[in-house]
């Protein structure tokens, strides 16, 4: 009979993912914040918005906006 063999890395990832954020204080901040954060040490997008309990779609969205906000400021 064969033993399963179980790939452990997502898994470490995202246990590591939230001690950074937890040892960075961030987890009271915005789930953009939190995920640029992640996204900053290299995370892909779908992996930082999974560990901070969102979707790969919502974190893009606001991502668009506040890049769109900042054209606006930059453009007054």
């Amino acid at each position: 009979m064969a033993i399963e063999e179980i790939d452990w890395e997502p898994f470490i990832g995202r246990a590591l993912g939230y001690m950074c954020l937890h040892l960075a204080d961030m987890r009271s901040r915005s789930v953009l914040e939190q995920a640029e954060f992640l996204m900053g040490f290299g995370l892909p997008r779908r992996e930082a918005a999974t560990i901070v309990g969102s979707t790969d779609e919502s974190v893009r969205v606001l991502m668009s906006n506040k890049a769109r906000n900042a054209a606006k400021k930059g453009a007054s």
